[in-house]
């Protein structure tokens, strides 16, 4: 995302944080698109979300939602940095915001990443993880879930290289237990529950990312109803083979 975006965010999420769905003056325009990623570890979600944005025509928030949250926040940087997509022990993280003389770090990292988020959905994007299609609950949104066995995404970390994958593996499993804690915790829901999502893709046998950006984008646009039942002949390609 170009900074002069980023920049503009930050503005709108300090000026106009009571408001973040007002409708807009002038003629009535179709709501821009807003498409949330929720990925497991390894899986190429993060590069199918930034194709994605490019294809839709709209910035792509990953890092750059951490980087809004610890800009408009009182408690300490480091604090909030610990918090993106995790739980970090929470006596220790208390005891030094105690001694610190700062507020709840928690409360104020899911205060601001719901301002963060649905400024971000009232100007459309493509949002990386944070439960954003959790806290966009009630706007319109196209809500993803992108999937992989331990196996082949670890593959797919390592680059090829054999002595690699047990390191991987232990990673994705590590960084996706995480995330399914910080879910848990946060949200109070399972983020594997197929009912908060309107797709699934599993990427183990997509060899091509770009096939699986013409999925999310044929059913975004069904969803939005804007595109015949026929998918595109893009998506026909043989993408089923792979690891």
């Amino acid at each position: 995302m170009a900074r002069d975006e980023f920049q503009a965010l930050l503005t709108y999420i300090r000026t106009d944080q009571l408001q973040p769905h007002r409708p807009r003056s002038g003629p009535l325009e179709s709501p821009p698109p807003v498409v949330t990623i929720a990925r497991e570890h390894g899986t190429g979600g993060e590069a199918i979300a930034a194709k994605l944005a490019q294809a839709l025509g709209v910035p792509c928030f990953d890092k750059e939602i951490l980087d809004a949250v610890v800009a408009t926040a009182t408690s300490d940087p480091t604090l909030m940095r610990q918090l993106d997509e995790k739980l970090p022990g929470r006596a220790g993280m208390f005891l030094y915001a105690s001694l610190m003389g700062l507020h709840d770090p928690l409360t104020e990292h899911q205060r601001l990443l719901t301002r963060v988020v649905n400024g971000i959905a009232f100007r459309g994007g493509v949002i990386v993880g944070r439960g954003a299609h959790l806290l966009l609950r009630g706007a319109p949104r196209f809500r993803v879930r992108i999937v992989g066995s331990d196996e082949v995404c670890a593959a797919r970390l390592a680059g090829g290289d054999p002595a690699k994958v047990a390191d991987a593996l232990h990673e994705v499993q590590r960084v996706n237990a995480a995330r399914a804690k910080y879910f848990k915790e946060f949200f109070k829901v399972s983020n594997g529950d197929p009912l908060q999502y309107d797709l699934i893709v599993n990427t183990d046998r997509f060899t091509d990312l770009d096939a699986v950006v013409a999925v999310i984008l044929h059913a975004y646009r069904v969803h939005d109803g804007h595109a015949e039942t026929q998918p595109p002949s893009s998506i026909h390609q043989d993408s089923t083979s792979g690891p």
